[in-house]
């Protein structure tokens, strides 16, 4: 899980400090409705794929560099299965936060697994030119729950 987290932010950082010469994170305003809408839409149905087992579903939703990681489905479902098992099976999980940059969007999220522990994540979303796609997931380390 470790080297998936450190693949993840090397990702996320390059993606951040490639986007121009701002990397100021913003709080979505011009069309935050339809944009959220979609973001939502992608990691809601990719949860709901997890739940259902069909990993070819939730694998749909990876951006091209995840799908270099994890060149088939259930390769990436079985990394999910064994490091993320609060996402792949939770028992409850919330939208947080969002914050963007010209290319990436980070979508805070709250998990409660079986056990009713919370765990606090960043999804990274890209555009791919044709849709919004999950870049990484990434555990917020020093977030809990009340």
């Amino acid at each position: 899980m470790k080297a998936i987290a450190w693949i993840t932010i090397v990702t996320i950082g390059l993606a951040f400090a490639g986007a121009g010469s701002s990397t100021e994170l913003k709080v979505p305003k011009e069309n935050s409705v339809q944009t959220q809408s979609q973001i939502k839409l992608v990691i809601s149905d990719q949860i709901s794929a997890f739940l259902s087992l069909d990993v070819d579903r939730a694998y749909e939703h990876a951006s091209s560099s995840i799908k270099a990681i994890f060149p088939n489905s259930k390769i990436f479902g079985t990394m999910v299965k064994k490091s993320y098992p609060m996402i792949w099976n939770p028992k409850s999980y919330q939208f947080l936060s969002t914050v963007y940059n010209s290319s990436v969007i980070l979508q805070r999220m709250m998990f409660k697994d079986q056990q009713d522990t919370m765990h606090f994540f960043d999804y990274a979303l890209e555009n791919n030119g044709e849709r919004w796609v999950i870049t990484g997931v990434y555990l917020v380390q020093g977030e809990q729950g009340v």
